[in-house]
């Protein structure tokens, strides 16, 4: 991503700053009346922007920073109690006016580029529950999502903060792309705005790294979980880790429920649950034993509703997601009594032959 390099930068913004009273304001006209988007004719269609109108300078330092050749306090233009040095400004990650109506704030250490090795966690809070999307792709190539399943994005701390690990494959630089829209405003519009864009360099990757099955929304219980009074009893966290054998998965619930699930390999192909997944419900708990075939990454999703009065046929919301990490299967035949190893078992019987003279 560009830094501002005053001595080499020929391109400059200018804005206007006045006092109104004793309260200083920033405008910046230029950015309103440019707003706006292509249509589907490849015609551009102004939009009105007023975000850079009357600007916060808490929030407008996060995109200009005021600067002259014939003043040698040009600093005191940022209005602001702590104004922030030129490095510090080039390290912020570039954001949009979406990340401010939002009310989102960044958590991760200001970094441009932010630079790690094997893994880096970038954290994004908000006052509201929101839903993020992403793209991880190389600075050498076009925006695109091909490298989405090397991100692990949950939401922690009541679901306001958002998480997402990121693992690349290779050392490189890359480019993520957030998306996102608080959770209220999915219902009257699900398209999620670009909030924020922050430029990765890894100078060492991990070897024969497994990408995770590609999911579209951040891992763990869903927002209708907690709307259904659901918790969890033996499991913390979305994802589930087990060294072979059986693992088990309890939810329990406030009412009775109509619950379903579906189970994803690590290429996001549907699997069929017979042999690997059995429930079993107990009144308001619901049991899971989760025995994978095999060592890899599994998606597992599950959906429910309260049990409805009337029989019909019902939309079931996801209510939570969980990625399973089997790191090692046991031995079909340990747990078949059948098909011991043990010596006891295993140990032939001698037959003795008469002779016949």
């Amino acid at each position: 991503m560009p830094r501002f390099i005053p001595e080499s930068d020929f391109y400059f913004i200018r804005w206007n700053c006045g006092i109104l009273g004793q309260i200083p304001l920033k405008v910046r006209s230029v950015y309103g009346a440019d707003e706006g988007y292509t249509d589907h004719t490849g015609k551009f269609q102004r939009k009105l922007n007023e975000h850079f109108f009357l600007a916060d300078p808490e929030v407008l330092i996060w995109t200009h920073f005021p600067y002259s050749e014939m003043e040698s306090n040009y600093s005191r233009w940022q209005l602001l109690d702590k104004p922030l040095k030129l490095d510090e400004f080039n390290a912020l990650p570039k954001v949009t006016p979406f990340f401010f109506e939002y009310n989102l704030r960044i958590r991760s250490r200001p970094q441009n580029p932010v630079v790690f090795r094997f893994q880096t966690e970038l954290k994004i809070t908000a006052h509201k529950p929101t839903r993020y999307k992403y793209k991880l792709y190389s600075v050498e190539d076009r925006e695109n999502g091909a490298l989405n399943n090397y991100v692990f994005c949950q939401l922690k701390e009541d679901r306001l903060l958002g998480s997402f690990a990121i693992s690349p494959p290779s050392e490189g630089m890359y480019y993520f792309k957030v998306y996102a829209r608080p959770e209220w405003q999915m219902y009257e519009d699900t398209t999620l705005k670009n909030v924020a864009i922050f430029l990765l360099e890894c100078l060492k990757a991990k070897k024969h790294i497994n990408p995770y099955p590609l999911h579209d929304v951040p891992w763990g219980p869903a927002q209708s979980f907690y709307d259904f009074k659901m918790k969890l009893i033996n499991q913390v966290g979305p994802v589930i880790v087990t060294w072979g054998g059986k693992r088990k998965l309890t939810l329990e619930t406030a009412t009775i429920m109509l619950i379903t699930q579906q189970l994803f390999d690590s290429n996001n192909k549907e699997m069929d649950t017979r042999g690997i997944i059995s429930r079993e419900d107990s009144d308001i708990r619901i049991t899971f034993t989760i025995t994978p075939p095999r060592t890899g990454y599994y998606k597992l999703l599950i959906f429910g509703i309260p049990k409805p009065k009337l029989k019909g046929k019902w939309r079931l919301p996801l209510l939570a997601s969980f990625l399973i990490d089997c790191k090692l299967t046991k031995n079909p035949g340990d747990d078949d009594p059948y098909n011991s190893n043990t010596k006891k078992d295993t140990k032939k019987k001698r037959m003795r032959v008469p002779t016949v003279r």
